[in-house]
């Protein structure tokens, strides 16, 4: 069993990647003219890679979502969750994410809108 210390390390690690596919990802999308063609994405994704959940039932550890959904989708047996334990901690996330994209930018327009005015 891996310690905290290393499970601290494997997180950092993890999210310098993500964050460089992130970059990657926002690079590719830089010439679309509209803003929400290059947020949103980026949101998602971050949303997919950075979501943590328990690594196992039983453990206090974290582990990012997606792994853990993939690893327990491809070998759950009858009584486990399968997909769903990490699905559901990704899709509430990215609702919340999105959500709050959408109220900043109505919040934003209506503040831009009042200094043009």
């Amino acid at each position: 069993m891996f310690s905290a210390e290393d499970y601290l390390y494997g997180w950092i690690a993890y999210i310098a990647g993500g964050v460089c596919l992130l970059i990657v990802l926002g690079y590719l999308l830089r010439k679309a003219r509209a803003a929400w063609v290059r947020h949103v994405p980026v949101l998602v994704s971050a949303a997919i890679l950075v979501t943590p959940v328990t690594a196992y039932p039983d453990d206090k550890h974290l582990a990012p979502a997606f792994f853990v959904s993939l690893y327990e989708g491809l070998l759950a047996s009858g009584d486990d969750l399968g997909f769903q334990r990490g699905l559901a901690p990704i899709l509430a996330v990215l609702m919340f994410v999105l959500i709050l994209y959408i109220l900043l930018r109505v919040v934003g327009s209506f503040f831009r809108s009042r200094q043009t005015s």
